[in-house]
C-alpha cells in the first residue's frame, strides 16, 4: 500500500493495496483500532500473496531500528539446524553428548546421555522446568557443561517443558560443528539471500550466541522470514531451508495441551508453535512471525504486551474471517482512513502538566548497584535534563515535555539502550520521566519526588525480561 506493486531492491518485498489482495481496508482499520487497546504494539507488517499490503510503526519505533526478538530467536536456530542437517554437519537424531564428550564426567543423570537434538528442538529433553538456572550456575560460565550437569525429571521425549536452555544448546552444537556462531553461519545461507542485515545476537560468557533469545531484527526482516516459511523455505528460486525439514519443524511434535492460552495448547514443533491458523515463531511480550498458509498470509509484529494471546485473538476474530480469495473493489475513503491511522501511530509521551515547576537540584547517593554517585536535574522551557554521575563516567538523559527526546542510556543495564524520553508533572513536586526503549519491548518510568530528602528517585519497569531496570535502589547521603 506504499505505492503499488513495484519490487523494492532494498528489502526484496513487493507492495500492494489491501483490496487488491482480497482484504478490506476497513477491516484492517478495525483490527488496528483493537490492537491499539493493547498496551503496547510497536510495529506490524502484513503480507498477502507475497506482497506487503499494510505496514506501520508506533513512533518512536521505526522501520530502520532492529527490535529485540526474545524467543522468536529460537526459530532462527531451528532454521540453522535444518540447514546444517542438509549439509550433513549433524542430524536431529544425534545425541547431544556426542558433541561434548569432554563434559561427559559432568553428567549427573544418566538419562541426559539419551537426549537428542530432536528432544532439544521439541522442548522434550526431560526437564520439568527450563534449565536456564542450572546452565547459568556453572562457576566458569560454561553454559553447555552446566546444562549437561542438570537433573532430569522425565524420560527424554515424554514431557514438554518450555526450555530456553535447550535452544542455547542447539546454538552451542552449531558452534561446535561449524566453527561459527549461528548469526555468522546464517549470514550467507539465510540472512544475505533475504536481504537482511541482522542486529546483534547476544552471547554467553564463552561468546556463543544465546540461541533461545537475544537476536535483534527489523520488522521487515521478521516479515521476510515469515514469507520464506510460507514459501516452504524457498526465496526467489533458491531453496534456503529444506522443505521436508520445515514440514517437520512446523508440525505438532510435542503435546502442549497443558498450557493455559488457547494458541499455546495446539502443539510445538522444532522451535515453532502451532496456531489456530497455521503456525508461528514467537517471543515474549508479543514478538511474532505468523504464517497462515490457508490464507496465503504472513504477518510480522513487535510489541510489549502482558497477554500475548490477545494479539492473536484480535487477528483471528477481526482479520481472518474477512479475507477474500478474489480482488475487491477499491475503497478510496477507507484506504485514506487506514493510511492516516498508520501515519499517526505512536507511543504517547508522559501525560500531565508540562510547565516548568522547579529549580535545578542535585542529590548525592550512597553506594549502589549501578555506581550512581549523584544525579542533577535541570530544566528549560520544553525539556528537562537528568545528569547521572557514575563510577564509570557521566550519562545524560533529556526528556521532552509532551514529546520524546531520543538518546542512549545504560546505568544499571548490561548494555546501552536507544531510548526516547518524555516528562510531565503529576503535581507541584512530583515529576515523571517516561522512557521508551525503542529497540526493545520494555518501558520504564522514573519518578522524582522533590519533597523527599532520602529517597527522591524511584523507578518501575515493564517487560524487563533478561535485563536489569535502569535504576537500582538509590538512597541519599
Amino acid at each position: 500500500m506504499n505505492g503499488g506493486d513495484k519490487k523494492l531492491k532494498t528489502d526484496h518485498l513487493l507492495r500492494s493495496f489491501p483490496e487488491k489482495e482480497g482484504i478490506p481496508s476497513a477491516v484492517l482499520l478495525d483490527m488496528l483500532t483493537e490492537l491499539e487497546k493493547l498496551d503496547s504494539l510497536h510495529s506490524i507488517m502484513l503480507l498477502r500473496h507475497g506482497k506487503v499490503c499494510m505496514e506501520g510503526w508506533w513512533h518512536p519505533y521505526s522501520p530502520e531500528i532492529p527490535h529485540i526478538l526474545f524467543s522468536l530467536s529460537k526459530s532462527f536456530v531451528s532454521a540453522a539446524v535444518g540447514i546444517a542437517q542438509a549439509e550433513r554437519l549433524l542430524s536431529v537424531s544425534d545425541k547431544l553428548i556426542s558433541f561434548f564428550p569432554e563434559y561427559e564426567s559432568a553428567v549427573t543423570d544418566p538419562r541426559m546421555k539419551e537426549v537428542t537434538l530432536r528432544h532439544l528442538l521439541t522442548m522434550t529433553s526431560g526437564h520439568a522446568l527450563c534449565a536456564r538456572s542450572s546452565m547459568l550456575a556453572d562457576p566458569e560460565g560454561n553454559w553447555a557443561r552446566g546444562f549437561l550437569a542438570s537433573a532430569l525429571s522425565y524420560e527424554p521425549g515424554t514431557h514438554f517443558a518450555y526450555n530456553s536452555a535447550a535452544s542455547y544448546m542447539l546454538s552451542a552444537v552449531l558452534h561446535k560443528v561449524t566453527g561459527e556462531n549461528v548469526r555468522e553461519f546464517l549470514m550467507p545461507k539465510l540472512f544475505e539471500p533475504l536481504g537482511i542485515t541482522p542486529g546483534i545476537w547476544e552471547c554467553c560468557p564463552l561468546n556463543i550466541n544465546t540461541g533461545g533469545w537475544g537476536l535483534y531484527l527489523k520488522t521487515a526482516d521478521i516479515a521476510k522470514f515469515a514469507q520464506l516459511l510460507l514459501n516452504g523455505g524457498r526465496w526467489y528460486g533458491q531453496q534456503l531451508i529444506q522443505e521436508d525439514y520445515l514440514h517437520e519443524a512446523t508440525s505438532g511434535q510435542a503435546d502442549t495441551s497443558a498450557n493455559e492460552w488457547p494458541d499455546w495448547k495446539l502443539g510445538y514443533g522444532y522451535q515453532f508453535w502451532k496456531s489456530s491458523y497455521g503456525f508461528r515463531a514467537d517471543g515474549a511480550s508479543g514478538q511474532y512471525a505468523l504464517v497462515i498458509p490457508e490464507k496465503d498470509m504472513a504477518i510480522a509484529i513487535t510489541a510489549g504486551v502482558e497477554d500475548m494471546q490477545q494479539i492473536l485473538t484480535v487477528i483471528w476474530e477481526k482479520l481472518i474471517p474477512a479475507v477474500q480469495e478474489e480482488c475487491l473493489l477499491p475503497s478510496p475513503e477507507n484506504m485514506e482512513k487506514l493510511t492516516g491511522k498508520l501515519r499517526s501511530l505512536q507511543i504517547y509521551p508522559a501525560a500531565g502538566e508540562l510547565e516548568k515547576r522547579h529549580e535545578p537540584q542535585t542529590w548525592h547517593f550512597a553506594p549502589n548497584k549501578s555506581g550512581i554517585t549523584a544525579v542533577s536535574v535541570s530544566f528549560s522551557e520544553r525539556e528537562c535534563r537528568l545528569e547521572f554521575d557514575t563510577v564509570k563516567g557521566t550519562e545524560i538523559l533529556t526528556a521532552g515535555f509532551g514529546f520524546h527526546c531520543c538518546g542512549e542510556l545504560q546505568l544499571n543495564d548490561h548494555m546501552k539502550r536507544k531510548v526516547a524520553a518524555s516528562a510531565a508533572w503529576k503535581d507541584e513536586k512530583i515529576l515523571e520521566i517516561h522512557i521508551c526503549c525503542y529497540e526493545c519491548a520494555f518501558q520504564e518510568i522514573f519518578t522524582i519526588d522533590f519533597n523527599s530528602a532520602d529517597a527522591p528517585f524511584s523507578g518501575s519497569c515493564r517487560f524487563n525480561t533478561f535485563r536489569e531496570p535502569f535504576l537500582p535502589v538509590l538512597t541519599t547521603v
